[in-house]
């Protein structure tokens, strides 16, 4: 028992410093900071090795043997390996950082209120309503959204309510879910706080991103307005005689969790722009403080109590979830690494040679590589590591013309599709444990159409966007 508390609080320890040397670098460059976080990450992996999933041992294992391939034939390694690590560390602690929003939004009552509402709307708006609250929730609980929701979805659908209709019932869970599903999937194609757009703006060279911001939110517009009429097309309205719908939705929940999501991201807007850095950098210094305030707001008693309830609960929670991130960090932070180094082994001028060899206009080859980014994550390849190896092949597309706002808009795109029908995805396999279905259930049966489809209106977009822009 001793011996696994010391654990955790030395791999809590580890992340933390993770996080602060990655803020160190990114706001006062200070150039011991990028090898102290990627020496802070070994010892959390050294820790937590025992613990991870078989996935995360075998992301950990490809990043080894790139890492081993690299020091073989590579003339200078150690600069390589370096980034690689470097580039670890700064994905980690963003997703380290975004967790503690969420630790604190779990426990509120307005996320419980805010989800209550969205479940038990009337069947003609429930789609809707999922969607939209699930895009909205994610952006604090992230992928927290899909079991929180989901477990509403299993209380509230019982054959009871279905009027004793299992089919009814059958087909009101896969309404639900896929709704859940797929507004948490596109929220990765705008947010500032999601992983996804912090891998684009690494990899996709001179992007602006308030150019692409409200572009994005166009896009997640669009496949959201998709999946809604797909979910009409096939469960038209039917006559059926269903107990009447009594439940009268309280919009002010779901109106201050919108104002909360807007304080959060405009702060870590203002913040970066403060200090002149990237937005991620940004909101790695807001979200934590985001949520000391949440949390703050949800404990009683006098100001001196609650600043002391609020400390110690916020560090008992560092204490449980960051060790419990293994995971995800090494998966995360191995395909991150894994990405970097191999694309180190192809020039920007090889990736400029064989673009120019093939008999396509740039539009075309742009809209196909957002499109393999889908068919890898359809065969088990992180979104990560594909659009990380594609990164010399954006740069000299770019130079080719295509604007980096188009290459970034597809990519975002295509990773936000591929969460739907990836089966080794952890929202498809969230969705399909809480559910209680098969995984190609959920990723082929029931979003095949949705990701399909979705993919030719991406590949318009990005057409349209060329010749706009």
């Amino acid at each position: 028992m001793t011996g696994g508390k010391t654990r955790s609080s030395l791999s809590t320890l580890a992340i933390i410093v993770v996080i602060g040397c990655a803020m160190g670098w990114a706001i006062f460059q200070w150039p011991w900071a990028t090898d102290a976080a990627g020496a802070a990450l070994l010892v959390y992996i050294a820790l937590e090795w025992s613990s991870m999933s078989q996935g995360g041992r075998r992301m950990l294992a490809a990043a080894l043997a790139a890492a081993a391939t690299a020091a073989v034939f590579l003339p200078q390694a150690l600069p390589v390996l370096r980034h690689g690590l470097a580039e670890s560390t700064f994905i980690i602690g963003l997703f380290t950082t975004l967790g503690m929003l969420r630790d604190s939004a779990q426990s509120s009552r307005l996320i419980r209120r805010c989800g209550e509402q969205m479940v038990h709307q009337r069947p003609g708006h429930r789609y809707a309503a999922l969607s939209l609250g699930s895009h909205l929730i994610s952006l604090v609980l992230n992928f927290g959204v899909l079991p929180l929701l989901g477990i509403m979805i299993t209380k509230g659908n019982t054959l009871k309510a279905a009027g004793g209709d299992e089919t009814v019932k059958d087909i009101r869970k896969r309404r639900m879910m896929t709704a859940v599903l797929r507004g948490f999937a596109m929220m990765t194609v705008w947010s500032p706080l999601a992983v996804s757009f912090t891998v684009i703006q690494q990899v996709v060279p001179d992007l602006v991103w308030w150019h692409l911001l409200p572009l994005q939110v166009v896009l997640s517009l669009i496949l959201m307005g998709w999946g809604w009429a797909l979910d009409r097309m096939d469960f038209p309205p039917h006559a059926s005689r269903l107990p009447p719908h009594r439940h009268q939705t309280d919009f002010r929940p779901i109106l201050s969790l919108s104002l909360l999501v807007t304080a959060v991201v405009t702060g870590a807007v203002a913040l970066a722009e403060l200090l002149g850095v990237r937005l991620v950098v940004g909101a790695m210094i807001v979200v934590p403080l985001s949520a000391l305030v949440w949390l703050y707001t949800q404990q009683s008693g006098t100001a001196p109590r609650r600043l002391a309830l609020t400390a110690r609960l916020f560090l008992r929670r560092l204490g449980a979830s960051l060790p419990g991130y293994r995971s995800e960090v090494a998966m995360l932070g191995g395909a991150m690494f894994l990405g970097t180094v191999v694309a180190a082994f192809v020039t920007p001028e090889d990736t400029a040679q064989a673009i120019a060899l093939v008999p396509l206009p740039p539009i075309v080859l742009a809209v196909l590589l957002a499109w393999s980014v889908m068919v890898a994550a359809h065969l088990g390849i992180s979104q990560l590591v594909t659009i990380t190896l594609l990164g010399n092949a954006l740069g000299s597309l770019s130079a080719a013309g295509i604007d980096p706002l188009v290459m970034a808009s597809g990519m975002l795109g295509a990773w936000a599709l591929s969460i739907c029908t990836t089966p080794v995805g952890a929202a498809v396999m969230s969705v399909a444990r809480v559910a209680d279905v098969p995984v190609k259930v959920v990723s082929r049966t029931w979003n095949r159409r949705f990701v399909l489809v979705g993919a030719l209106l991406l590949g318009v977009w990005m057409v349209i966007l060329s010749l706009i822009l």
